[in-house]
């Protein structure tokens, strides 16, 4: 149930966001009728100064909340526009972010709830003798007040999300401080020792779409009392079909029949939670969008190489600091008896995640052709000796299909003086 809570939660949160400003509107409208019409004689402790009169909140509210529609309906122009221009010269996939960064739709919020409560209030007011003094007027004010410093920190907010270097900076920010805790993780995590013999139970998808959520605490639940260790395959974020395997269950010193087994995968299937949306709240998310930044940076109708450079030399370092430890999974929980293994990318997917699709944009590009080298290569440096094999394999991979695209001995030198380096660093 809490998981299906979550889910929700999750598809409709751009909804959430923008709504959430209706229940400041409701706790104003309350407030505005204990004061007004409920409890009257408590506005003798509030100053005179901060009340104003029926006829003067009418026609404030009045002007008011026809000022809040007009905005109301030119924020969602000026939204789209933004929005436009963002997923067409940074990254569809980053619009999410870029929603979450700005408040972009909590700012929209805020005008459609204005515009509900002077409404709403000034229906309030028609039984309150006009020179009665209310706070329905004064509380407009200070929303007025409120919504405008919302403005002028969203456009901030804005200008420092569509520059490109920010953008980049953020989501480095973002992906090194999960690779830093994946890194730790990693670095605590082992397999049972070699040796036990096994019962393998395949465990497969109920439906299909994006893997949300894994939940392992009521895995660990169900393999209780059972000596196992379950290696959770499909990575979170990633599609995956009806029937196809998620993982595998290795049980230690028990046999099973038939029926143990088949209660036992009917059990588990449906502690994988699979969602319509990908989530991708990980390193990998990161790791994604700045190759999908270069990408559209070396596109025709960009044209901007410098950019594609700065990801790739954010990208290259944190390649190198994930593959810096050995293993390539986490332990999500454990005793004894159990241990519940997630398997991350191995270091050739992770390579051919972050580079591949630039290698092929970048022909013919000089200075990005030598910073995918140089990338690579840094990454060797950092990386941990059991990824050193496959990285220079990939390294020797991409230097072939790269310098296809030159034939003067001006490209050629420098990509092969940092290919000296590289082999000159392995013989060491």
């Amino acid at each position: 149930m809490l998981s299906k809570i979550k889910l929700w939660f999750f598809n409709h949160k751009n909804y959430l966001r923008m709504s959430r400003f209706l229940i400041v509107t409701v706790a104003l409208l309350l407030v505005t009728w204990i004061f007004d019409h409920q409890y009257i004689a408590i506005k003798s402790y509030i100053p005179k100064q901060l009340l104003l009169s029926v006829e003067v909140s009418v026609d404030f509210l009045s002007n008011i909340s026809g000022i809040f529609l007009t905005i109301s309906t030119f924020s969602f122009t000026i939204i789209v526009t933004v929005l436009n221009k963002y997923s067409s010269s940074i990254s569809p996939r980053m619009l999410q972010s870029f929603i979450d960064r700005t408040g972009v739709l909590g700012l929209y919020g805020i005008f459609v709830s204005g515009f509900f409560y002077s409404v709403i209030s000034i229906l309030l007011l028609q039984d309150i003798a006009p020179d009665q003094h209310v706070v329905a007027g004064s509380f407009g004010i200070a929303y007025s007040i409120i919504a405008m410093l919302s403005f002028i920190a969203f456009s901030r907010q804005v200008l420092d999300n569509l520059q490109v270097s920010n953008i980049i900076e953020n989501v480095f920010n973002d992906c090194e401080k999960l690779i830093d805790k994946e890194v730790e993780l990693r670095k605590k995590a082992k397999h049972y020792e070699e040796g036990y013999e096994s019962t393998n139970l395949s465990i497969v998808a109920e439906s299909s779409g994006y893997l949300f959520e894994i939940k392992s605490d009521d895995i660990f639940k169900k393999l209780n009392g059972i000596k196992a260790e379950f290696v959770i395959n499909k990575r979170i974020g990633e599609y995956t079909t009806k029937g196809e395997s998620v993982g595998e269950l290795n049980i230690f010193q028990c046999k099973l029949d038939d029926n143990d087994k088949k209660e036992l995968k009917e059990k588990l299937s449906p502690l994988f939670i699979i969602n319509a949306y990908s989530n991708e709240e990980d390193y990998h998310r990161g790791i994604v969008n700045l190759s999908e930044i270069a990408n559209m940076a070396l596109s025709p109708g960009t044209n901007d190489p410098n950019t594609a450079i700065m990801c790739i030399n954010k990208m290259s370092s944190l390649l190198g600091k994930l593959l810096s430890t050995g293993n390539h999974f986490v332990i999500l929980k454990e005793d004894e008896n159990v241990k519940i293994i997630y398997q991350s990318y191995s270091v050739k997917d992770e390579l051919y995640l972050g580079f591949s699709q630039i290698i092929s944009y970048s022909a013919g590009d000089p200075l990005v052709t030598k910073e995918i080298l140089q990338g690579i290569y840094i990454i060797y440096i950092m990386a941990d000796i059991s990824a050193k094999k496959s990285i220079k394999s990939f390294f020797d991979d991409s230097y072939e299909i790269l310098i296809e695209n030159f034939t003067h001995e001006i490209h050629l030198d420098i990509f092969k003086r940092i290919k000296n380096n590289m082999e000159e660093y392995v013989s060491l």
